[in-house]
């Protein structure tokens, strides 16, 4: 049986993420994924701000930050339990210039056209309809603003791949959740799509720690893939899981800097 990338019906995106967020900032990469973004982006002074799919807020804060109190960010997510530790991360930062909004961040009526300067997303549109987020953000760009998001290249990190390998043992074809977005060309493409303007496609690598690789599995059941998997008896994920983690292991003896490393885009344009 072939599996796209997981439905991004609102209400399964939603549990999804409740179910991630208690451990989604763990993850050091995430963080360095998010700050890269914001830091490519640049904000400035007294910028208008939304974080679309904040999650538990990095790059909301990283924002926030560089932009000083001057700065108005919003972050927005469909996940309370993603916005709870969004809002427990704030108050550790001593930041005030953040407001968090529950609500889908591909569509916002609440807002205004050309309410933002700056439109970010650090790797949300994994779990979006790509068209309408960005035409949605098109819509709510000031002229003269910027949208930034990023995406895995396709075909990685690594570790996923050797994933789907082995979900073809348990009957599981598995796409590429990355391939939409996954090279330079589709980026430049689906802003052209959206009514955006591309101005600029960076291709980077972005290293995993060895803790990283310790919640692979989770990671990936709790994914694009969670409803593909959902689908096996308990002792065929017991044994998918075992086969694994198994051959995660036996490859970061042999291939520790490749699985380590994957390569990575931030992808921006404008009105």
């Amino acid at each position: 049986m072939i599996f796209v990338a997981a439905s991004n019906s609102r209400y399964r995106v939603e549990t999804l993420f409740d179910t991630r967020a208690t451990t989604y900032s763990n993850h050091s990469w995430h963080v360095r994924y998010a700050e890269r973004l914001v830091e490519l982006a640049a904000p400035t002074s007294e910028m208008r701000i939304l974080d679309a799919a904040t999650g538990t807020g990095l790059a909301a804060i990283a924002a926030a930050r560089a932009t000083g109190p001057a700065g108005q960010v919003v972050g927005v997510d469909i996940s309370s339990g993603m916005l709870t530790r969004a809002r427990d991360a704030i108050v550790k930062a001593k930041l005030v210039n953040i407001e968090l909004i529950r609500a889908d961040a591909a569509a916002l009526p609440q807002f205004e056209e050309g309410s933002f300067d700056l439109i970010l997303c650090s790797a949300g549109l994994l779990y979006m309809s790509v068209n309408a987020a960005l035409r949605e953000w098109r819509r709510l760009l000031a002229p003269g603003g910027l949208v930034g998001f990023s995406t895995m290249r396709e075909g990685f990190p690594l570790a996923a791949t050797l994933f789907r390998s082995h979900a073809r043992r348990y009957g599981l074809t598995l796409t590429d959740p990355s391939a939409a977005l996954g090279t330079r060309r589709r980026c430049h493409q689906a802003f052209l799509d959206a009514g955006i303007i591309p101005s600029n496609v960076v291709e980077e690598s972005l290293r995993f720690a060895l803790g990283d690789l310790e919640h692979a599995w989770e990671a990936h059941i709790r994914g694009p893939h969670h409803d593909a998997v959902a689908t096996l008896t308990p002792t065929q994920k017991q044994a998918f899981q075992r086969d694994y983690t198994t051959a995660l292991t036996n490859l970061l003896r042999t291939e520790e800097d490749n699985l380590l490393a994957s390569k990575v885009i931030y992808a921006f344009g404008g009105g």
